[in-house]
């Protein structure tokens, strides 16, 4: 609801069940009142408020965080006991939109105005003494685009797209022979994702194609490398596709710009990169597809380029059956199921259904679900995009990803509005395990990869196949 030129309010109206279960025997706090707001806050550090609460233009491709300063209090409910919460949000420029409660689910609903409070069942002196008593930051206020990335599944390469540009960085441990500018044989197929990129904007634009090292050499040795290396993925670019229509710019910058910090082999394999920025001239929604940004669609949801889909090293079932994941050393049982997922604009919205077995999600409940479903791949704190200490995504579904292309699509993600860290759409508050028997859901968003069916992986930090597992045949419906 509309409350002003410059705010919106979205209102969620909460009931606990009556048959609820007892709070001592699944989670929240005494007296039997269910801490609600541990499912609905925004991150492993804030169980306050409904603060988790996000507002999608999905068409737009952008979306609203909340704007409060202080974040409410906490929301706790008797069994069969109502409740209302109120989460403040800038001003919404559409006449409908997806909001994302977390653990509920994605709903579709009509923005009203402040005149139409009353027909919509709401109090307005109700809901304007509660967003001041939260008081609003203005910076929170405008919309933020919502943004691809992907990594291919021989981690040969990812992929960001944003709503300006597309950045491919290629590992340069795959493209060059050791120590050369010299292009390896798999670098072909490395630089055909890159032609499929431009492919894709025939308006052209500018593109920039930048070599980095590592810091073992000579500096200016390095600096040398990393022009030879831009220069011969540029050449070979310019035999896979047409650059008539792209003004294109060859650098090296050496050592001086490292992806991570850090001198161990794998900070330094990361910093040996090739980066490649396509800016087309009318932005990334101009491009000439039936899809998103995300991976090029395929007849078989499977399908992963010449090598097929990477090994499972958990259970694999078909998404509307699901599938039962051990715990770490037998520790704990889940049970995953995907019936579908909504295809809404340029994304696809999953809901998952997650049962606990016996031994619940570990130490018989106390094992957090973030555990189960982050991205194992990622470094400790880190996100995705290896972007450093990110902890609001430390309890976040964030390892839910769909295989597509030969590409792996993580759960679109934002920047927050003053933030320096990505955060994903989807769940951030999984601070908490399920005991057995236990039954929630876990909500998340991915850019759209132009497919009838999609295969949902979890992968494994190694191959002992800790909390991995695939899903496959999940098909996707039109809102």
């Amino acid at each position: 609801m509309r409350v002003s030129e410059e705010a919106s309010v979205v209102v969620l109206e909460l009931t606990r069940a009556e048959d609820d279960m007892a709070v001592e025997e699944g989670n929240g706090s005494s007296d039997n009142l269910l801490w609600v707001s541990l499912y609905l806050s925004d991150d492993f550090f804030n169980s306050t408020g409904a603060v988790g609460t996000r507002v999608a233009d999905l068409d737009g491709g952008r979306v609203w965080v909340p704007t409060h300063d202080k974040p409410g209090a906490a929301i706790m409910l008797a069994a069969g006991e109502p409740g209302v919460a109120y989460v403040p949000f800038g001003a919404v420029d559409v006449e409908t939109v997806w909001v994302f409660v977390p653990m509920a689910g994605f709903v579709q609903v009509e923005v009203v105005d402040r005149e139409q409070a009353a027909d919509a069942g709401v109090d307005l002196e109700e809901v304007e003494a509660a967003l001041e008593e939260m008081g609003t930051d203005s910076s929170l206020a405008g919309p933020v685009g919502l943004e691809t990335f992907t990594r291919a599944l021989d981690e040969s390469s990812s992929t960001l797209t944003t709503q300006e540009e597309v950045v491919v960085t290629l590992a340069s441990d795959v493209t060059f022979e050791s120590d050369s500018a010299e292009l390896t044989s798999e670098a072909g197929s490395q630089l055909e994702v890159v032609a499929e990129q431009v492919r894709r904007y025939p308006g052209g634009g500018s593109l920039s194609i930048v070599g980095h090292t590592d810091d073992v050499d000579e500096e200016d040795y390095n600096q040398g490398l990393s022009e030879e290396r831009a220069q011969a993925v540029s050449d070979r670019l310019g035999d896979l596709v047409d650059l008539g229509s792209w003004d294109v710019d060859v650098t090296g910058k050496g050592e001086s710009e490292p992806a991570v910090e850090g001198t161990d082999d794998q900070a330094r394999a990361a910093n040996r990169r090739v980066e490649i920025t396509l800016t087309p001239t009318e932005g990334t929604d101009s491009q000439d597809s039936a899809s998103s940004a995300a991976p090029s669609a395929s007849a078989d949801p499977s399908a992963s380029g010449s090598g097929g889909l990477p090994e499972a090293y958990g259970p694999v079932g078909r998404g509307p059956e699901g599938v039962t994941v051990p715990g770490r050393k037998g520790d704990g049982e889940l049970s995953v199921v995907l019936e579908q997922v909504t295809r809404a604009g340029g994304f696809l919205l999953g809901e998952l259904e997650l049962t606990a077995g016996p031994g619940g999600t570990g130490d018989s409940g106390s094992t957090f679900l973030g555990a189960w479903l982050g991205d194992e791949r990622a470094k400790a704190l880190s996100n995705p995009r290896g972007e450093g200490v990110a902890l609001d995504t430390t309890a976040a579904a964030s390892g839910l990803t769909l295989l597509s292309g030969g590409e792996r699509v993580f759960p679109t993600d934002y920047l927050p509005p003053g933030g320096d860290k990505y955060t994903p759409l989807t769940e951030r508050g999984l601070g908490f395990g399920l005991k057995e028997g236990m039954v929630t859901r876990v909500c998340v968003a991915w850019p759209d990869t132009g497919q009838d069916t999609v295969v949902l992986d979890h992968e494994s930090r190694t191959e002992d196949g800790d909390y991995a597992f695939r899903l496959t045949d999940v098909p996707v419906v039109e809102a």
